[in-house]
Formats: C-alpha cells, sequence, structure tokens
C-alpha cells in the first residue's frame, strides 16, 4: 500500500466516525447526552475544575491564537529552508481548518454546557482549543517522523506532544467550556483533515516526481 493510499484510508476513517458524531449532536440523540453526562459526571467528581489556573494556562496556550501562530512561524522556517511544498501544505491546513471549523460551528450550533468555569462565547460542537492543538500536533509530529526518521527521540517527543494535546482537552472539559464529545470529535476532524491534505499532498509530489523522471 502506497503511503498516500495509507493516509487517506486514516482520513476516510477519522471524518466518517466525525460525521456520525455530529448527525448525532445535531439529532440530540439519547446514546450521546447519556455518555456526555456520564463523562461529565466522572469530571466533576475528579475536582479537575478546582484548578482553575493550570487549567486556563492550559487552555490559554492550545488558543486558536497561540496554534496558529506555531503554525505560521513553522511555515515561514520551511519556505526559509525552500521546502515550499511543505510550507505550502501547511498554509492549506491552516487555513482551511479554520474555515471549516467556523463552517461546522455554524451550521452545528450546539450550545455550550451552562454551568462554564470560566465564561466562553460562541459554539461548542466541535472545540476549536482541541482542533487547532491536535492540528498543530499532526503537523509536528509528520515533520518530525518525516526529517528524523523512527528512533526513541522522535517515538518520545510523540509522546509528550500527545500528552500536550490531552493536557488541552482536558483543561476544556475542567473549565465546563465544552461537552466531552465536543473534543473527541475535534481529535477526529483535525486527524482527519491532516490526513487527507496529506494524501493529497504525497500523491502530488509523487506524480511531480515521475514527470520530473520521464
Amino acid at each position: 500500500m502506497k503511503k498516500w493510499q495509507y493516509q487517506q484510508q486514516i482520513a476516510i476513517g477519522c471524518l466518517g466516525l466525525f460525521v456520525l458524531l455530529a448527525v448525532s449532536v445535531m439529532r440530540q440523540a439519547s446514546w450521546l447526552l447519556q455518555v456526555d453526562q456520564k463523562l461529565v459526571d466522572a469530571i466533576n467528581v475528579s475536582g479537575l475544575s478546582q484548578h482553575v489556573r493550570i487549567l486556563a494556562w492550559l487552555t490559554s496556550i492550545g488558543s486558536p491564537a497561540v496554534t496558529g501562530g506555531v503554525v505560521i512561524l513553522l511555515i515561514l522556517f520551511l519556505w526559509r529552508i525552500h521546502q515550499v511544498w511543505w510550507a505550502g501544505l501547511l498554509t492549506v491546513a491552516l487555513a482551511g481548518g479554520d474555515g471549516l471549523l467556523i463552517v461546522l460551528k455554524m451550521v452545528i450550533a450546539r450550545q455550550r454546557p451552562g454551568n462554564p468555569v470560566i465564561a466562553d462565547s460562541g459554539f461548542s460542537f466541535p472545540s476549536g482549543h482541541v482542533f487547532s492543538t491536535m492540528l498543530v500536533a499532526c503537523m509536528v509530529v509528520t515533520l518530525l517522523w518525516h526529517w528524523l526518521g523512527k528512533n526513541w527521540i522522535t517515538g518520545g517527543i510523540t509522546v509528550l506532544i500527545g500528552l500536550g494535546v490531552i493536557a488541552v482537552l482536558l483543561s476544556r472539559l475542567g473549565l465546563r467550556a465544552h461537552y466531552p464529545s465536543d473534543t473527541i470529535g475535534s481529535l477526529l476532524l483535525a486527524s482527519g483533515w491532516w490526513a487527507q491534505l496529506l494524501a493529497i499532498f504525497q500523491r502530488l509530489i509523487r506524480q511531480s516526481t515521475i514527470s520530473m523522471e520521464s
């Protein structure tokens, strides 16, 4: 199986699950409401919401403004070292992802939980903070594995990045800014969006290489 075909399968799987979840949210499916409520109850019992300063700090790190700034720095760096294809991919992923997120929020129009620790605006599904954090994580991990290969260093960094995504996710739940399904939807959407773009990117690179050789 070619790399782009593998990424395409991941995209189809993640985006397919996201669509099912989004439809369930729009229809207010009873099973989803029950799962969300059980998870919310578990979070409340855990006392996570008591650590407001830490949660607020984590959620600020995962904000679209901060993560977007990180991606812009990556794009400039890639452009500087003449990695134009990669710079273009990240630009499309960032701009298109933000646009996609805004449209989905407006279409689904899910209201946020009624008892937030810190007041927040906008619709709830999917979570913008988790989406943007997960998207940046996918970008960085992909670049690391592409240039440094498979070794204990890239593996360790990948684990740390994954823990960072989980920390931002938990901060949004701890501040009661989202339902659990909002954050799961964001993980699926960001993963599927990046995998789809990566599949297109890899196929274009392959076709360009074949054309240059012929």
